[in-house]
């Protein structure tokens, strides 16, 4: 019996949808290979997303507009291959607890705080405790070290350049990825970065700027230094210390570096692929 010319055509039409749908192509994940500066206020906290690996460095939230665990659980986030903990001051470590809790970790970076400078804390004791009952691995920073994310290499430059100074134990570190340089030094000061400056890469294309934007960070040699492309600021807005400083704008500004502050964009997000910011 020959089939009704209405059939034929329906299964033509549906033969087409299935053979659409198998081949359509699947939505950009625009995250991939992305580093974001968290809008997180008076606070650090920045997310490195490379072809399904994660690094956090610092996890620190105090007033922004981005809860950092709903954020992470935004970005599909399951495994934090690398969590670094620049320094141990609370506007970098505050919703750190959170993320260790909550999701799976790989490796752990720390300073290389020499006993009598480790804080007595529960935090930093438990570190340890669990990473000997095998929840992560736990290190200390080691200059030269590398670790590699996704297609992309995270390098730590310096660690503990002044025991007397907790900002001067922050872990420096950069994220490379073929032509694209970032460099985080958390909250290195004006001392540290004079040290810093031989061993700093140059012309990098993003730089998270020093200490929220402080005035005793960020100084004119080491910036020239390192000639970003551009830079983030973290800081809340109405900071009660003032970041950011004006006299680190006029830096900036004089150099002919753009900058983009969290408070004011939220979170910035710069796509290694594409060579842009975007906000998020």
């Amino acid at each position: 019996m020959t089939k009704p010319k209405s059939f034929i055509i329906t299964l033509i039409l549906s033969a087409c949808f299935l053979l659409s749908a198998c081949t359509a192509p699947v939505a950009e994940n625009i995250y991939n290979n992305t580093v974001t500066a968290l809008d997180v206020g008076q606070a650090a906290c920045t997310l490195i997303e490379s072809d399904g690996q994660f690094a956090l460095i610092d996890a620190g939230d105090d007033g922004g507009n981005t809860d950092i665990m709903a954020y992470l659980y935004r970005r599909n986030v399951k495994k934090i291959d690398l969590l670094v903990i620049s320094h141990f001051h609370h506007d970098h470590t505050s919703s750190m607890m959170d993320v260790i809790r909550n999701f799976e970790i790989g490796t752990v970076i720390i300073p290389d705080l020499r006993e009598e400078w480790q804080p007595d804390t529960y935090f930093y004791r438990s570190l340890f405790r669990e990473s000997s009952e095998g929840y992560y691995a736990l290190e200390t920073a080691s200059q030269g070290k590398t670790y590699q994310l996704g297609r992309g290499t995270v390098t730590i430059l310096a660690d503990t350049i002044n025991h007397l100074s907790e900002n001067d134990t922050s872990v420096v570190l950069s994220y490379t990825d073929g032509d694209f340089v970032y460099v985080n030094t958390a909250d290195c000061e004006k001392g540290a970065e004079k040290l810093l400056t031989e061993i700093m890469p140059e012309n990098v294309t993003l730089f998270a700027a020093g200490h929220h934007g402080s005035y005793t960070s960020n100084t004119y040699d080491f910036i020239a230094k390192l000639n970003p492309s551009a830079v983030t600021i973290s800081c809340g807005e109405n900071s009660e210390y003032g970041h950011p400083h004006s006299q680190t704008l006029n830096t900036f500004d004089s150099l002919g570096i753009p900058y983009h502050i969290t408070y004011q964009m939220g979170n910035i997000i710069y796509s290694i692929d594409k060579c842009e910011i975007f906000a998020d």
